[in-house]
């Protein structure tokens, strides 16, 4: 009970310090830790600053911090005074004010117009919802009155009415700006989905959870009850078939399997597709009926009704829309090709192409009513709710009609709108778009990825004397960038090739690179920006700036860049090209030997992407002799499986197709070494193998390696079948101990 996520200073005595293991799960936000005396805190746990995201700030000779005693700070300066120190110190250099002004995003990325918790009466103008000042969200999820915003690095953010639990936050008060899910922390979300009441979302790993109101039996986890915080949908089925989508309606969900097949729960009705003869049959997944020559593409809901959009773009649906507890092809769609489509309230809305005249329309599912769209400006995104619709089209413009009683069109006067209307006064670079029952919600495109961001603290941190960078672009004034050569020549050869190739490197091994005159160091540091992060902040671009980096990009073949600037396109590379560098011997500062082979590798980024490794050579740990800081591995580590742990560490993917083995062998490599999405991800892959007899060698490894979802699924197929489990090797290579706990 002694911190919260806001406090800003905690005052550690020195019993305290000696507790501090036991608080690390609290100290995920913090950047920095003052410590007056830090000997005790320095000998105790020297992993600390590479396994946390901190900087120690100390007042004793200690090479682990910074001495402040230079700077007029002394341990018995107030706290006050030093915090006012810190605030004001900052930046020291011209290098530190343009990282400072690229790592600080002034603009929220998520702007609203219409009815929420702050303007009930509703507001045409559109406005900025704080607390995402940094942030890209990358999907939004509208119920009938709270939101829930979905970021690019995998965390659920929620808004809104919270009467039944909707935004997963432990409590039932309703939210006025968004706040942090954070008992979803330890998960990489990568799809959100709400219904009136209740929120729905998928892990990375494929597991499915629900949170909210479950009267209906919404929640799929065979009760009715309403739930404050997310669960995992917990079924025989469902929980080894890897989902990869999931939609809800407004009392009922769906979710489509990487091998299509369709899952639906809650309300009963002929929108499920499904009908049962237990009176309780609706409450968790069961298989829906589909055609067996469909491929689905994407899957919708709305109130009364299911939509099934596949791969040739015909719509299949079920409900009341069309009479039938089967997914029937539409016919109403026969002469059209659907391109999108997206339900909601009691809307469904299509982007569909006139098969003979290649004209475009929208067509709502209500009234059937069509749109004729101009497509010399093509619509990237539509959306829609009971009351209203929209889109937006490539040039990143938006319009919307429909009803406007709380000015959700973002016009003043309160009357329908039967054809669609550009919202005015909107920031450039909308990403995306969505309506809520009263609102509409438009999303700022800030380019991010994953990877990126784990990269860019290498370039960020100049100051680190062991960041491992080996080449320095010095400016007339005096003024240097420092960087890597290996993430150079991997984003941008054609750069690496003209500029830096040939040039030699000093005494301290820095490749020094004299700039060109009419280079400013603030537009140069833009473009190595986008090299580390392969995302870059649009708001902070002058038009100076912009003209120079299209120029900078075409010149040395940084397409992508360049396409960003130039047309929107927001495809990422940075995976495929750090893939080139994977066991790659160029630039390579590390070796390991795996099974008598050798995997060559870079620090600069293990240590971005492993807190192991970060510990290993960037935290306490580089101040060690070399033999003390040689990688350990598991015992049984395989030379296969260690290269696909640092296929993942590279590209954030994990290489499919893999032999069984492969994976079990990764799954504790990844715990090991601390990779705990890696870890969710096996697990997932795993699962689909699994059988009877060998459960009980899976189970071993999962609890081995705290792989909870892994372990829990072995352990039903154990109990469905002991006999047949308890028959084979994977029996007898548990130990008595494990055994009994098995059997339990």
């Amino acid at each position: 009970g002694m911190f919260s996520n806001s406090l800003q200073l905690i005052d550690l005595s020195k019993n305290q310090l000696e507790e501090l293991p036991t608080w690390f799960g609290k100290f995920k936000k913090l950047e920095v830790i003052i410590v007056k005396n830090n000997s005790l805190f320095a000998e105790r746990f020297p992993f600390i600053i590479g396994t946390l995201n901190l900087r120690l700030l100390s007042f004793e000779e200690n090479p682990l911090a910074l001495n402040w005693q230079a700077k007029g700070i002394t341990p018995n300066t107030p706290i006050d005074i030093i915090l006012d120190f810190i605030k004001n110190n900052q930046v020291n250099s011209i290098q530190d004010q343009i990282f400072k002004q690229i790592k600080t995003d002034t603009t929220e990325c998520v702007i609203i117009w219409g009815r929420d918790e702050q303007n009930l009466e509703g507001s045409p103008q559109p406005r900025p919802l704080s607390n995402f000042l940094g942030k890209t969200i990358i999907q939004v999820g509208a119920g009938r009155e709270h939101t829930v915003f979905l970021t690019d690095l995998g965390q659920l953010y929620s808004c809104g009415s919270n009467t039944f639990g909707q935004l997963g936050l432990g409590h039932t008060s309703n939210q006025d700006k968004p706040e942090w899910v954070s008992s979803l922390s330890s998960y990489r979300i990568i799809q959100v989905a709400c219904g009136a009441f209740f929120s729905l979302v998928l892990t990375e790993s494929g597991s499915v959870w629900s949170f909210g109101q479950g009267k209906e039996g919404q929640l799929g986890n065979g009760d009715t009850e309403f739930l404050i915080a997310p669960i995992m949908i917990e079924h025989k089925i469902l929980s080894r078939i890897r989902i990869v989508q999931i939609a809800a309606g407004s009392f009922h969900a769906l979710a489509l399997t990487r091998d299509n097949k369709i899952f639906s729960w809650g309300k009963k009705g002929a929108w499920l597709g499904r009908s049962g003869t237990s009176e309780r049959w609706n409450l968790k997944p069961g298989f829906a009926e589909i055609p067996s020559d469909i491929v689905v593409s994407q899957i919708e809901a709305n109130l009364l009704n299911s939509y099934l959009l596949t791969h040739d773009e015909k719509i299949y649906e079920c409900g009341l829309g069309n009479n039938s507890s089967v997914f029937i092809e539409n016919k109403a769609f026969e002469t059209f090709f659907v391109k999108k489509m997206v339900a909601s309230g009691s809307r469904a809305l299509f982007l569909i192409e006139d098969k003979t005249s290649k004209e475009w329309f929208l067509r709502a599912s209500a009234n059937n009513i069509k749109v004729r769209l101009n497509m010399n400006k093509p619509i990237i995104e539509i959306a829609c709710s009971t009351n209203h619709f929209m889109y937006l089209t490539a040039d990143g413009e938006v319009y919307n009609w429909g009803s406007n009683i709380f000015a959700q069109l973002g016009v003043e006067q309160r009357s329908d709108v039967i054809n669609p209307i550009k919202v005015n006064n909107l920031p450039t670079q909308i990403f995306s778009v969505q309506c809520s029952h009263e609102m509409s919600i438009a999303v700022i495109s800030v380019y991010k990825c994953i990877l990126g961001e784990d990269l860019k603290c290498s370039f960020e941190n100049q100051n680190d004397e062991n960041g491992c960078f080996d080449i320095a672009f010095i400016f007339e004034n005096g003024n240097k960038i420092l960087a890597h050569k290996v993430i150079i020549w991997a984003r941008c050869q054609a750069f690496f090739e003209q500029i830096i190739k040939t040039k030699e490197e000093n005494e301290n091994k820095i490749t020094e690179i004299l700039m060109e005159i009419d280079i400013k160091i603030e537009n140069f540091i833009n473009f190595l920006n986008f090299i580390y992060t392969d995302s870059i902040t649009m708001n902070n671009l002058d038009i100076e700036m912009r003209r120079f980096l299209i120029n900078f990009s075409e010149k040395y073949g940084l397409l992508s860049l360049r396409n960003i600037l130039t047309n929107g396109s927001k495809k990422p590379t940075i995976e495929n090209d750090l893939k080139k560098l994977l066991n790659n011997q160029i630039f390579t500062d590390i070796e390991f030997e795996i099974e008598s082979k050798k995997i060559y590798a870079h620090k600069v980024i293990l240590c971005q992407r492993s807190t192991y490794f970060k510990a290993k050579y960037q935290g306490a740990g580089k101040f060690m002799q070399e033999s003390e800081r040689n990688v350990s591995y598991p015992e049984n580590a395989t030379y296969d499986a260690f290269l696909a742990l640092l296929g993942f560490i590279y590209t954030d993917k994990l290489e499919e197709g893999l032999d069984i083995n492969i994976y079990l062998n990764l799954l504790e490599l990844s715990n090991f070494y601390n990779i705990l999405r890696l870890r969710e991800m096996c697990s997932t892959i795993i699962a689909e193998f699994v059988d009877v007899e060998t459960s009980a060698y899976v189970w071993k490894i999962a609890d081995e390696n705290g792989a909870i979802k892994l372990a829990t699924i072995c352990k039903h197929l154990f109990k469905s079948n002991q006999i047949t489990a308890k028959s084979g090797e994977a029996w007898e290579c548990l130990t008595q101990e494990q055994k009994k706990r098995l059997e339990i």
